[in-house]
């Protein structure tokens, strides 16, 4: 059995929030039910390793809350990489997550790596470590005869690792990783602060075919047995949580299941933040939400305009406004992710989407655009922003991004400063977190 080390790179995102990988602690939970020494190093919490002895070193790229937006920098990931095999040299290395899972041979190059495991993370951490336990050290081969999907130094393309049933999975490993301190945004007076916060995936998945956003997790709904879904509650209200984010994409897609889930969580002292879509809110009542401790409640809306962008999202100005009144007057404080930089935008190219967003009767968050492999609309555009052909190295996709934003109709930094001097842009709420 193999003593593996578990790596959570630092990243800029650290100074507002330090998210529970709750990826790496579910893989750690398997891992170490199947007989492995395991243990976390969560380098955005602690300097030095809790171990000195390690021959397995796996490195999350994006940990799960990342990983639908997944920066597309590798920096970070590689720094965490170089201090872990400063420490360890003798230690064959892994990386998992979105970057390998897409282009697996720059990954690998980019990073430093022995291997690259393609696929859900928790799933693929767990299927490498079998694969390389059963002798994995040679090229792997990506015909469908093979078994294994290990990515070795002179490997061609493997496939993705199954996904792993959620009913098989063990227990996370919580009590690896300072559970405690792990934050993000809390509602207190109405208002959103950065706090304690956990964090649950009760279904991965999104049926919805937005072309601009990475799925991690696929498109077809896979939901944990609720019991599993309390259970992981409990563990965390008892490290000393009592507020978690709910990473589900869609909450409340499937009524059944979440009202089922709703009815469990009242009466529990839990508050919650999730993230769904307008037409959800809309099919939903969402004061039984309100009731089973929801505060707040996410929404992409990306831009008045966005059913005109061909991005394949066709919710309407108005249902955006109609959903944030709903959650509003339910007495969750919604808020709303804007998006600069849609193909076709008319209300970003006119300027009109910060008028939107000033007066939206919501909290907002901001992203630029980036085209990211794994996307329809990357499939679609990247061989246009790189001389007709398709990006084979991380380098090239970023440059992609680069000239995609460079030939945009407006300018979409100064478009951002003016969203970030709005009174409702969130980051004028939440303080990057004290070093």
């Amino acid at each position: 059995m193999s003593r593996i080390c578990l790596v959570i790179p630092s990243n800029p995102f650290d100074q507002y929030f330090v998210q529970l990988p709750l990826d790496a602690v579910t893989a750690a939970g398997h891992l170490r039910a199947e007989g492995h020494t395991v243990a976390v190093w969560d380098q955005r919490l602690r300097d030095t390793p809790p171990g000195d002895a390690f021959d397995l070193l796996i490195v999350f790229s994006a940990i799960a809350d990342r990983a639908q937006c997944y920066p597309l920098e590798l920096a970070p990931v590689r720094t965490a990489v170089d201090r872990a095999k400063a420490l360890f040299p003798t230690a064959r290395t892994i990386a998992v997550g979105p970057h390998g899972t897409h282009l697996p041979l720059s990954t690998r190059a980019e990073l430093g790596v022995d291997h690259v495991a393609l696929g859900e993370t928790d799933s693929a951490a767990v299927a490498a470590v079998r694969d390389l336990a059963a002798g994995a050290d040679a090229p792997v081969l990506s015909d469908s005869a093979s078994p294994r999907n290990l990515l070795a130094p002179a490997a061609g393309a493997p496939r993705p690792y199954p996904n792993l049933p959620l009913e098989e999975l063990a227990f996370p490993a919580y009590d690896l990783v300072p559970t405690a301190r792990y934050t993000a945004e809390v509602i207190s007076g109405g208002l959103p602060l950065p706090g304690p916060c956990g964090m649950v995936l009760a279904s991965r998945g999104c049926t919805y075919g937005c072309t601009f956003c990475h799925l991690p997790f696929g498109t077809r709904m896979r939901s944990q047995p609720l019991d599993r879904v309390v259970a992981e509650i409990d563990a965390q209200q008892a490290a000393g949580l009592d507020f978690v984010f709910f990473l589900d994409y869609v909450f409340g897609i499937n009524k059944s299941f979440y009202g089922d889930l709703c009815r469990r969580l009242r009466g529990r002292g839990l508050g919650w933040v999730g993230q769904t879509r307008a037409e959800v809110v809309l099919k939903n009542d969402v004061r039984e939400w309100a009731a089973a401790g929801c505060q707040g409640m996410w929404l992409g809306a990306e831009s008045p305009a966005i059913a005109q962008t061909g991005v394949h999202k066709r919710v309407s100005e108005e249902q955006i406004e109609q959903a944030i009144l709903k959650l509003r007057d339910a007495g969750i404080t919604p808020f709303a992710f804007v998006l600069l930089g849609l193909p076709d935008d008319e209300a970003c190219v006119s300027g009109r989407l910060v008028d939107w967003a000033a007066k939206m009767p919501a909290w907002f968050g901001i992203n630029q655009l980036y085209l990211r492999p794994g996307t329809t609309l990357y499939d679609r555009l990247a061989a246009d922003y790189n001389d007709g052909a398709r990006p084979t190295t991380w380098e090239q996709v970023r440059e992609v991004t680069r000239r995609y934003r460079e030939s945009y109709p407006v300018d979409l930094d100064r478009q951002q400063q003016r969203l970030t001097e709005l009174p409702n842009y969130l980051g004028n709420s939440i303080a990057p977190v004290a070093g």
